[in-house]
């Protein structure tokens, strides 16, 4: 049993019962700081799912903000956009985290996200997946 006092201003409380699983604590506090510092064994993670012929596509990236295309400005880590290719081809650069893939004939396809920073140069970051039209 832990007896916890606690002085607030003029306040004086008593909490009597008190456990903590320090075990249990620790490791959350380990994920907390994982995700706050970005550290994680993939930094995008991407749903998708096909309608009709379009593919509905959301991203989480750790530590990264959207920006638009803009070659005069100087890189900033973290900032950035996706360039999208479908079957090997860009197609598109995207700006937002969630988009829509319209119109794709049926089939195989291959989808590649390239996480690039405000100039297009590639962070050597991508997620790659397959679909089925």
């Amino acid at each position: 049993m832990t007896k916890l006092f606690i002085l607030i201003g003029s306040f004086f409380l008593f909490i009597n019962h008190i456990t903590v699983d320090a075990e249990n604590l620790w490791e959350q506090s380990a994920v907390m700081s994982n995700w706050q510092r970005g550290i994680e064994n993939d930094p995008i993670t991407v749903k998708h799912f096909v309608k009709g012929n379009d593919i509905y596509v959301e991203c989480v990236i750790s530590n990264f903000v959207f920006s638009k295309r803009n070659d005069n400005k100087i890189n900033k880590k973290g900032y950035g956009y996706l360039q999208l290719y479908l079957d090997g081809k860009k197609i598109d650069d995207i700006y937002t985290a969630a988009f829509i893939i319209k119109g794709l004939s049926k089939g195989n396809h291959k989808i590649t996200l390239q996480l690039v920073q405000n100039d297009g140069t590639p962070y050597n970051i991508k997620k790659e997946f397959d679909v089925t039209i």
